[in-house]
């Protein structure tokens, strides 16, 4: 990815750091096995001007829950897709992995800066080097690093958002990683370390940091700061994320979600929709992996579905219609490939989707397929 280059004299006016919604990862984020003020812009509503919020939550009945005669394979042959599970305005359909261990074993990003093995710093530990677009990280513990594309790490001179899925050896040396910028009002950081912002932005965001625009990532984050009416000085997405009303919305429609999954150990991801329409697919090529990043990536799921209003009687998005978007993803031809850390990201694109699958080098295995719709 090219680097966002500012003039000096503009850089403190453009910048703006944004932070994640404080959800931990499953398993307290442990170790797994094989992330001046602008004018808001308005964003298009169906019919008014706020969206409504789903409805209180009510006790699961347990209707929807996939089940081994529920499950069928996809012509991929290595996933099966579950029975969608439909709640108010939410769709998830559970995805389940065909393929078996030993699955790498990864330290997730939590994990590693509260056991002091990963530190997080702008170039060079440097001020004066900082970039918008890159950091550094180091490994110095004994597993890889496993860097969730879309989670948030917030301090030095501005929050940020890791630009894709990395993979950190444990060399102990400073690897250069790809990030956007979440806030567009602040340049500067006494410490040029960084934090866990244990959380990802949500599929919005994401789509706009996969067009590879850090333009459009300040324009999304601008949006939802708008929406959930968490405007700051530094414009920083963090206000929305750490927000006490908005975790009040999120949490219970993330447990209710989580109570209705499959209990399957192979377990490898979720396909997402809002209206009956898809909005992203999230398949790891490691259930363990996934099972330490799904509270995350719920999180992050609902925290879009409030951004969208309910429309009565929508349908959940079908087991056959999350087959042909993941089916659309995996054909899609593939228009760059990135290197990031240990990892390489194959971007693709389709008419309506872009994605990515991401491989770790060393051991030749995806680690995940990430499908988001246009």
């Amino acid at each position: 990815m090219n680097r966002l280059k500012v003039p000096a004299f503009r850089v403190f006016c453009l910048f703006a750091a944004t932070a994640a919604l404080s959800v931990p990862a499953h398993g307290g984020g442990g170790k797994s096995a094989d992330k001046s003020p602008r004018k808001p812009e308005s964003q298009p509503r169906p019919t008014t001007t706020k969206p409504d919020r789903p409805a209180r939550p009510v006790r699961s009945n347990g209707r929807g829950i996939a089940t081994p005669s529920a499950v069928k394979a996809t012509t991929a042959g290595d996933i099966q897709m579950g029975a969608p599970i439909q709640f108010h305005n939410i769709s998830v359909v559970p995805v389940l992995t065909s393929r078996r261990g030993p699955f790498q074993k990864y330290t997730l990003l939590e994990s590693g800066l509260e056991a002091k093995t990963i530190q997080v710093r702008e170039l060079k530990g440097n001020s004066g080097a900082a970039q918008v677009n890159s950091v550094e990280v180091r490994n110095r513990g004994k597993e890889p690093v496993y860097l969730l594309g879309g989670e948030m790490i917030l301090g030095g001179k501005q929050d940020r958002v890791i630009a894709r899925d990395t993979v950190i050896a444990a060399s102990g040396k400073w690897v250069e990683v790809a990030v956007f910028c979440v806030e567009a009002g602040r340049w500067r950081g006494q410490n040029m370390k960084f934090s866990a912002g244990k959380a990802m932005v949500d599929v919005s965001v994401r789509r706009a940091a996969m067009s590879g625009s850090q333009s459009e990532v300040w324009k999304e984050v601008d949006k939802k700061n708008v929406l959930h009416g968490t405007q700051s000085a530094t414009q920083t997405y963090r206000r929305t994320i750490q927000n006490g009303e908005v975790r009040k919305k999120v949490r219970p429609y993330v447990q209710e979600l989580k109570s209705r999954l499959p209990g399957n150990p192979m377990l490898a991801g979720l396909v997402f929709g809002v209206n009956g329409k898809i909005h992203v697919a999230d398949i790891f090529g490691n259930p363990v992996l996934f099972g330490d990043l799904s509270e995350k990536l719920l999180s992050a799921y609902v925290l879009e579905a409030l951004s969208h209003q309910v429309v009565p009687g929508s349908k959940p998005v079908s087991t056959d219609a999350a087959e042909q978007f993941v089916g659309r993803g995996r054909k899609a031809r593939s228009k760059k490939v990135i290197k990031s850390g240990r990892a390489r990201s194959y971007r693709k694109e389709a008419d309506d989707l872009i994605g990515a699958e991401t491989v770790d080098e060393k051991s030749g295995k995806t680690l995940r397929e990430t499908y988001i719709g246009k």
